[in-house]
């Protein structure tokens, strides 16, 4: 925050935020205003509005100068009933370009499904991976437990693999980032904090172990491969449980997806394999859990010592003061108002 603050009171051309912490500079930092703003550009609109981020985006549009002397523009692959309300809230006379009136995929993106018992995903996971040997794959998991356990569940088997996920540090996940960019690791596993905002050019594969839950996810997931006129692969796993979900995203995109030519005999030759690698890494995963678990106890530990030995050097010195009073200055005013009285 600091450092942001700093940076900030050099008065930079270019300033790139979330709202929230938008808001934070605006009330906090002094010196720091937007009166002065010229354009105001707003990616991934949907996203933004559907993190309920509407009450922090209000406060920043009454702060800024009127639409008559800024341009304002709003980028969203996905355009929902909400950014269609902040395009009439926050433009005057709007321009409305749009590459496609519907929701659309690329034409170089082949997309297919795959329809198995929810049991068997981790296998048919491994057997797709091995057949994609030497592809750039990301894999797309509903959340943070399940991407980090697919993770080691994989390197246990001999796959270069990186999680990327919301529970881990900033630090953390531009490290996994460039592992994969620079083809260090060949698999990323990931939740949806991947779908949207990276440009990795060489992603042959995406893979959805998950099916997003949200229809339009399914287009940002998808979206990671197949870039700028290159082709590429999408299969995504639908269980027992997904067909209702299965059955939105095909209305949405408006197409029949193929199902992916797979053997069961062959997939299911690795299934011991798996569930040894599973294991392991539920294993490994208790682990994790039990060092951070251990850390923080320590770290509650170390700050009620330093509360105690903070409260113990209080008391020392009030009972010193005490002491002094009564031994020292409460007898001198004593004898002064002895004199005094003489």
């Amino acid at each position: 925050m600091m450092s942001q603050s700093i940076a900030l009171a050099k008065k930079p051309h270019i300033v790139i935020a979330t709202p929230g912490r938008l808001v934070d500079h605006l009330e906090n930092t002094k010196g720091f205003s937007l009166r002065t703003i010229r354009y105001l550009v707003m990616d991934e609109a949907d996203r933004i509005l559907n993190m309920d981020f509407e009450v922090d985006l209000d406060k920043i549009l009454k702060i800024l100068p009127p639409s008559s002397t800024r341009s304002t523009y709003l980028y969203s692959a996905t355009m929902t009933k909400k950014v269609a309300k902040l395009q009439r809230a926050s433009l005057r006379d709007p321009i409305k370009v749009e590459v496609s009136d519907k929701y659309a995929t690329v034409e170089k993106l082949q997309q297919s499904y795959l329809f198995i018992p929810a049991k068997f995903k981790d296998v048919y996971l491994v057997s797709l991976l091995n057949d994609m040997a030497g592809k750039s794959v990301i894999v797309f998991a509903a959340t943070c437990t399940t991407a980090l356990r697919l993770a080691l569940l994989t390197r246990n088997l001999g796959f270069t693999t990186v999680p990327l996920h919301g529970q881990m540090s900033q630090t953390k996940r531009l490290g996994a980032l460039n592992k994969f960019k620079g083809k260090a690791r060949s698999i990323l596993i990931a939740t949806d904090v991947a779908s949207r905002g990276l440009d990795i050019p060489h992603v042959d594969i995406v893979i959805n172990y998950d099916i997003p839950t949200h229809s339009k996810d399914y287009i940002h997931r998808v979206g990671r491969t197949a870039r700028a006129g290159r082709s590429g692969k999408s299969i995504t796993f639908v269980t027992q449980y997904d067909i209702e979900l299965y059955q939105r995203i095909e209305f949405l995109i408006g197409k029949q997806l193929s199902q992916y030519p797979m053997q069961e005999d062959e997939v299911m030759l690795l299934l011991e394999r798996v569930n040894e690698a599973d294991r392991q890494a539920r294993i490994q995963i208790k682990e994790i859990d039990d060092e951070k678990k251990d850390s923080r106890q320590k770290r509650k530990k170390n700050e009620k010592t330093n509360e105690k030995s903070g409260e113990d050097k209080f008391n020392k010195k009030r009972k010193r003061e005490s002491n002094d009073s009564e031994n020292g200055f409460g007898v001198k005013k004593h004898l002064k108002k002895k004199k005094k009285s003489k």
